[in-house]
């Protein structure tokens, strides 16, 4: 489903919910956001598009560039990892008009050097705005499991430990920091990296 516009931003995004019970809560569940170039954004520098999107060209193969992680108290666990060496950013407020006229709002801590090449999550709040994945016309697909590969495990699982996040795959050693989401879609098996 059509998700809206990324003013200023350069993107444009499309949602699907994750079935997903090792990694959703209550009230917290999963979605899959495909990000893309706005074609009604011609100005914004490739730089300046969310996630640096416009680096990748016009028409890029479909890669996962990040992920993102909900906290229960996303002050204190910015704050925490902070403390703990993790470069999470600052937490900012943001906001943007959804294709139906309201107005959504969230927070953020992201640093935008995306570290670990990606694999550091950025942390997400959506307070009181309703989740984008409590939408029920939002198709849905499974995730089956995730997977990360990095040139250094060791600088990950602290990143991950500082975030304080435990109960995860293991991180396994790559040349190219990779994040690997096994999803069975309904026209089959998909593994999108």
């Amino acid at each position: 489903m059509f998700g809206g516009s990324h003013p200023g931003r350069g993107t444009k995004n499309y949602l699907v919910r994750l079935d997903a019970e090792a990694v959703s809560t209550p009230g917290n569940p999963s979605y899959l956001e495909l990000l893309g170039l706005d074609d009604a954004q011609p100005d914004v520098a490739p730089e300046d598009t969310m996630f640096g999107v416009g680096r990748r060209g016009p028409d890029p193969r479909p890669a996962l560039v990040t992920w993102a992680m909900h906290p229960a108290d996303i002050e204190a666990t910015a704050a925490e990892a902070t403390a703990a060496g993790v470069a999470v950013g600052t937490v900012e407020a943001w906001s943007r008009t959804a294709p139906d006229g309201s107005l959504l709002r969230w927070r953020v801590s992201m640093n935008p050097a995306l570290p670990l090449g990606g694999l550091q999550p950025f942390l997400i709040d959506w307070g009181t705005t309703a989740h984008p994945a409590s939408n029920p016309a939002l198709d849905e697909i499974r995730l089956l499991g995730l997977r990360f590969e990095t040139p250094n495990p060791q600088a990950l699982g602290n990143a991950l430990a500082g975030l304080g996040l435990t109960d995860l795959p293991p991180i396994r050693f790559g040349l190219v920091p990779t994040i690997t989401a096994s999803l069975q879609t309904p026209n089959g098996p998909l593994e999108l990296r």
